[in-house]
């Protein structure tokens, strides 16, 4: 995984929209066209509206990732290294069920593999350690370290920074709707059959 994570295609468009300065309707029409090809007759807002919230995704990441890049970690290896600090608390049984590639996989929803990533980058750097179990040899639990501590300490400031950041321009009005609609989205996405 790279640091900062900035996709190809968020970089482009960000190019795109600051040389031109186009709306997000505007940059998008192209490829709204593309997808209207299939069925002329179908309502393609719905699409639009989902594009522009895949594009808002990629940009965000990145000018989050813009800012955390300084300390050398992206937002997503930050937000598992948060998690193992907000876990640090709790009793023992908790934290060894949960802190594993496996409950990072779960609690994500990202494969095992990159939760192994994630998990090899942070250990790799001091932040995390892992402990095999005499018990049951396959559970390997993670801790977070007194290094990881004191990095998620300084980390923290700099992580709310960016995401205050992120909703600056909006009224207090509209933060409350963005929030009440993404808590919709948000449980649409974890389980879509709900």
């Amino acid at each position: 995984m790279s640091l900062p994570q900035n996709s190809a295609s968020g970089r482009r468009r960000r190019l795109a929209a600051t040389r031109i300065r186009r709306t997000a309707a505007e940059a998008m029409r192209p490829v709204l066209r593309v997808m209207s090809r299939s069925d002329p007759d179908r309502d393609i807002s719905p699409a639009a509206l989902g594009l522009t919230m895949l594009w808002v995704a990629d940009d965000v990441i990145a000018a989050v990732n813009r800012k955390l890049d300084r300390l050398g970690i992206s937002e997503n290896k930050l937000d598992v290294l948060m998690i193992f600090a907000a876990q640090s608390a709790e009793d023992e049984k908790s934290r060894a069920m949960r802190q594993t590639p496996s409950g990072i996989s779960d609690y994500f929803g990202i494969s095992k593999a990159s939760a192994t990533g994630v998990i090899d980058w942070l250990e790799k750097r001091g932040l995390i350690s892992r402990t095999r179990q005499v018990q049951d040899r396959r559970s390997t639990p993670i801790e977070i370290t007194p290094t990881g501590e004191r990095f998620v300490a300084d980390a923290v400031p700099v992580f709310e920074d960016a995401c205050r950041d992120l909703v600056r321009t909006l009224s207090d009005r509209d933060r409350k709707d963005l929030q009440r609609i993404l808590n919709k989205l948000w449980v649409h996405l974890k389980d879509p059959e709900t």
